[in-house]
């Protein structure tokens, strides 16, 4: 495999998905692949590989038709924790030559419906960047302890707060006091929410931020979210050596202590006595590019 064309976009808005592609854009960089993001001018190339990363299913549809154009092979990730039977997503059963899960989950739950398949993390070892910057962000109290939430918008999915902001929110007060909880969102999709709990032990911050230097400061990265695929923010806080608690609505895998999703009994209990070992290590590139060669 010689070349790529990515069906997405990288950084900047910052988000997950965007994330994982500048990831993936600079480790295939590292073994001398060449990597493009899909534009008007890719149109009148060629390609080894299509990856296409878009999470609608009519995008995704999209993506696949072009990439079979341009490219030898295509590929998609599913991100998220499902793949619905639509219409589209019926067609893309057939235009894909491959599909990256990103948690065994979604894998044993869809993998029977495609050929070609693997597990792979968001971020590949040879593409991250845990290079921080030296201005601090948070005013910290002596002999406290900081949990970091993060929600790039304030979303529903079934009823329920992706993210898992408001069983923060709603359970502040039951907080012990040494505990400070720091919400980054930077969309400001929770400002209204927030109004009646700002108050020492909670730091709102409405703006962008160099994220690895803010895990950095903290001392416990929390994940309550209601549905997930294999999230970033997890793996850089995990990469970093950070202990991350973060709701069973997903196998974790190596080194995050799960708790039972929305059980606040549960939740203080791991943060209080559930510090794990922490050997996380995510997948190499060469796993990514045996896979496609395979195709």
């Amino acid at each position: 495999m010689n070349s790529v064309v990515i069906f997405g976009s990288i950084p900047p808005p910052i988000g997950g998905v965007t994330k994982s592609i500048e990831n993936l854009c600079n480790a295939l960089k590292s073994k001398s692949i060449s990597v493009e993001i899909f534009s008007k001018k890719s149109l009148f190339k060629r390609y080894d590989i299509a990856h296409i990363h878009y999470s609608k299913s009519w995008k995704r549809f999209v993506g696949l038709v072009i990439g079979k154009l341009i490219a030898k092979k295509t590929i998609f990730t599913l991100h998220g924790n499902k793949y619905n039977d639509d219409f589209f997503n019926n067609l893309n059963y057939k235009l894909t030559d491959g599909v990256i899960f990103l948690n065994n989950n979604v894998y044993e739950k869809e993998s029977s419906k495609f050929k070609n398949i693997i597990v792979l993390t968001s971020l590949f070892k040879e593409g991250i960047n845990t290079i921080k910057k030296s201005t601090s962000i948070l005013k910290k109290q002596e002999n406290k302890i900081y949990l970091l939430i993060y929600a790039y918008n304030k979303v529903y999915q079934d009823g329920k707060d992706i993210y898992g902001v408001d069983f923060i929110l709603n359970n502040i007060e039951r907080l012990d006091d040494n505990y400070v909880i720091v919400l980054l969102d930077p969309n400001k999709g929770y400002k209204d929410d927030v109004q009646s709990v700002l108050k020492s032990n909670f730091i709102y911050l409405d703006y962008k931020v160099d994220f690895i230097s803010l895990l950095e400061e903290i001392d416990i990265y929390i994940r309550p979210t209601s549905t997930d695929g294999n999230s970033v923010a997890v793996q850089e806080a995990l990469i970093i050596g950070k202990q991350v608690v973060a709701s069973d609505v997903i196998d974790r895998g190596e080194g995050v202590n799960s708790f039972k999703y929305n059980d606040f009994e549960d939740f203080m209990s791991k943060l209080q006595n559930g510090k794990k070992e922490n050997r996380y290590v995510p997948d190499s590139i060469e796993k990514y590019i045996s896979f496609v060669g395979k195709l």
